[in-house]
């Protein structure tokens, strides 16, 4: 049941997004708000509303995708939250490849072609490929604003800080409280990883067709080594350890969109009848055999914990006793065990006392 939703929101999201994208119009905006029109109306407001009310309401409808893959992985009954957020990692990049990556490359096309494709669904790749060249500069200019704004706002965290400041005057009642708003938690690998991802399919996929992208891939991932390995070191504190299972999840992610990538310059290849294309048909063989080949030689090294890790004592050993203890009734306890525990919450309370 819980794929068949993923699905069906993979599917139709664009749906509301182009519904709430439309009502958000300034002249949308007149007709369902008519108190409204006396500011939309002035020069300068018009101006920024105009160029930045859609976009801001796409970014905020976008942004509530990953809390709801991550509701979807938690009701699917997953024990364990890296697992979790495993789950709604994967989710989000499929999402992210069909609606981002292919969405913009085909979405223009496939509605003028769409009869032919349901008459041919083969079609589909070479529809693809003769896409891409002219969704070139867009994706260009994604990868360059993903490094530029977003390891730029990773870095100045500008964002939790104001909403620290917001939660700490309007919600927070308490000490713990403000100590819990400025946790700054883990990495939101559930976002971060996907993203990654969708730049890895980016940057491969155009890096025959417009070369000039690597470089910007390349200053993506070098910012980003650096930015987020700081943010790891130095800013974020882990909740959980999985010991590199978030690993074979990236792996196979990277797989994908290597095939893909194999996929489509196949299409584009025969769409300019380029004379060596057969040459390409062995790749994706190559890469499915790669890919069965590591997950049966390393996968089962990150499935189960190495006997040095479960080998090592832990940190902090409970007393055992004392744990018994609690679970007796005070009625049962005797006499002498009650005066060793009140003298033990006594000194306990002086040395509190002494240290205040």
């Amino acid at each position: 049941m819980v794929y068949v939703l993923v699905f069906l929101t993979i599917v139709f999201y664009m749906i509301p997004i182009g519904f709430i994208s439309a009502i958000t119009t300034l002249e949308n905006l007149r007709k369902l708000l008519p108190f409204l029109k006396p500011i939309v109306d002035q020069v300068q407001i018009k101006t920024v509303l105009e160029a930045y009310l859609p976009q801001l309401a796409l970014i905020i409808f976008l942004a509530l995708l990953p809390m709801f893959l991550l509701f979807l992985s938690k009701i699917e009954g997953i024990p364990s939250g890296s697992h979790v957020i495993r789950a709604a990692s994967g989710k989000y990049f499929y999402f992210s490849v069909l609606n981002v990556f292919i969405g913009v490359t085909i979405g223009g096309t496939l509605f003028d072609t769409l009869k032919s494709v349901e008459e041919e669904p083969n079609s589909l790749v070479p529809l693809l490929a003769k896409s891409l060249p002219g969704n070139a500069t867009f994706f260009i200019t994604f990868v360059a604003l993903k490094f530029f704004v977003g390891y730029g706002l990773e870095l100045s965290r500008i964002v939790p800080l104001i909403i620290y400041h917001l939660r700490r005057k309007y919600l927070c009642k308490s000490e713990a409280e403000i100590r819990e708003a400025w946790f700054p938690g883990d990495i939101s690998y559930a976002t971060r990883v996907p993203s990654d991802m969708l730049i890895i399919t980016i940057v491969l996929c155009y890096s025959v067709i417009a070369p000039v992208i690597i470089p910007f891939g390349v200053l993506y991932f070098a910012l980003g080594w650096l930015v987020l390995r700081n943010q790891a070191l130095k800013v974020y504190v882990p909740s959980y350890e999985s010991y590199g299972r978030m690993w074979p999840h990236m792996h196979t992610r990277i797989m994908g969109a290597l095939l893909l990538y194999q996929v489509t310059m196949l299409g584009y290849f025969g769409v300019i009848q380029f004379y060596y294309t057969p040459i390409l048909i062995p790749a994706p063989i190559l890469s499915l055999l790669f890919y069965y080949v590591c997950r049966r030689k390393f996968y089962n090294a990150f499935c189960h914990t190495a006997l040095e890790v479960a080998s090592q004592e832990l940190k902090e050993t409970p007393n055992m006793e004392l744990i018994f203890r609690s679970y007796i009734p005070p009625s049962l306890i005797p006499e002498k065990q009650e005066d060793e525990q009140f003298e033990g919450a006594l000194s306990r309370v002086s040395r509190t006392g002494t240290f205040v």
